[in-house]
């Protein structure tokens, strides 16, 4: 482990309420040219001529937000006072993405549009049945909504309280009839497991969050890859963005996809025993004999696989495939 790792893994487990933590997270989003200023009510976080407001106890949140700051400031329409620009996520609120000119609530920070990475390997046909498992606010239970049609299925999972509410009003606004929300989390084995639940997109189960406010912690129900498709049907593709807690979901989902054509779009930028999490998922994907790939997107690493060989045509990635070592 690196000084600089072993820095961090200290400076977590302190925990996001402690001054020491908060000071560190201060110093480095300074050094990138950031200012932090904290109230009450909320974290403000500016440079030149933006702003984004972030609920006061999120500082976890903040090293995102300056690693993403473009992409957010690109994908939703900020608030403009004269020449300046505000991205207001302090408190629940209905947001604009630019782009598309539609409309999502969230409990906080949106979701960035990362469709493109999500569907850059496989793309959804009608009559389908896809999971979106990390559904959050439900943006990319949406497009998945759409691709597949009336006569598909998108299985949202989203076990967080505050955000499954959200996801919910999202499935109303956008009558999304074919979407199927689960208040469940994908998880290594079906029973209970205690998750951060802080309506964040850093929220998850707490084996695999940095770290978690203990006011914030409840027990969830989980549910196995295996007991899923049970209950629900076998995907033709799976998104996962869950924290880190992709790696157990993946092992146990081994025997099902020896024995079923399952695709994968999975957000892995998460450290676990200080590896990518793209590091097992592709060690254990490539023994049964699926392709497996890797890139950076937008600063964050995705990894797709599938049965066949993958073709993951990104314009914007610039970066050969990922390997472990």
């Amino acid at each position: 482990m690196s000084l600089y790792e072993s820095a961090r893994e200290s400076l977590l487990k302190l925990g996001p309420a402690h001054p020491v933590l908060r000071s560190a997270i201060r110093l480095q989003a300074r050094a990138n040219g950031f200012k932090v200023a904290a109230s009450a009510e909320q974290l403000t976080l500016s440079k030149g001529d933006r702003r984004m407001l972030l609920p006061s106890g999120q500082y976890l949140m903040v090293p995102y937000a300056v690693h993403m700051w473009n992409q957010l400031f690109d994908t939703v329409t900020p608030e403009m006072d004269g020449r300046n620009a505000t991205l207001d996520f302090s408190r629940p609120g209905l947001h604009r993405y630019t782009q598309s000119g539609l409309t999502f609530w969230s409990p906080g920070m949106i979701e960035e549009d990362s469709m493109q990475a999500y569907t850059a390997a496989y793309q959804p046909e009608p009559g389908e049945v896809i999971w979106d498992v990390g559904a959050h606010g439900g943006f990319t239970t949406y497009y998945f909504s759409r691709m597949v049609g009336p006569t598909g299925r998108v299985y949202a999972f989203e076990p967080d309280d505050h955000t499954y509410d959200y996801l919910l009003r999202n499935i109303e606004l956008h009558k999304l009839e074919n979407v199927i929300p689960v208040k469940k989390a994908l998880a290594g084995e079906t029973g209970t497991a205690l998750f951060s639940m802080d309506g964040s997109l850093g929220a998850g189960l707490t084996n695999f969050t940095d770290t978690a406010d203990k006011r914030q912690i409840r027990e969830v129900e989980t549910i196995s890859f295996e007991d899923a498709c049970r209950e629900f049907k076998a995907p033709a593709l799976v998104k996962m963005d869950i924290e880190g807690a992709e790696v157990p979901v993946v092992a146990g989902a081994l025997p099902v996809l020896k024995e079923n054509r399952i695709h994968f779009a999975i957000e892995t930028e998460h450290r676990i025993n200080r590896e990518y999490t793209w590091v097992p998922i592709t060690r254990m994907l490539s023994g049964i004999g699926y392709s497996v790939r890797t890139e950076l997107y937008e600063g964050q690493h995705f990894t797709w696989a599938g049965p066949n060989q993958l073709e993951v045509p990104l314009r914007t990635s610039g970066h050969a495939p990922l390997t472990p070592n």
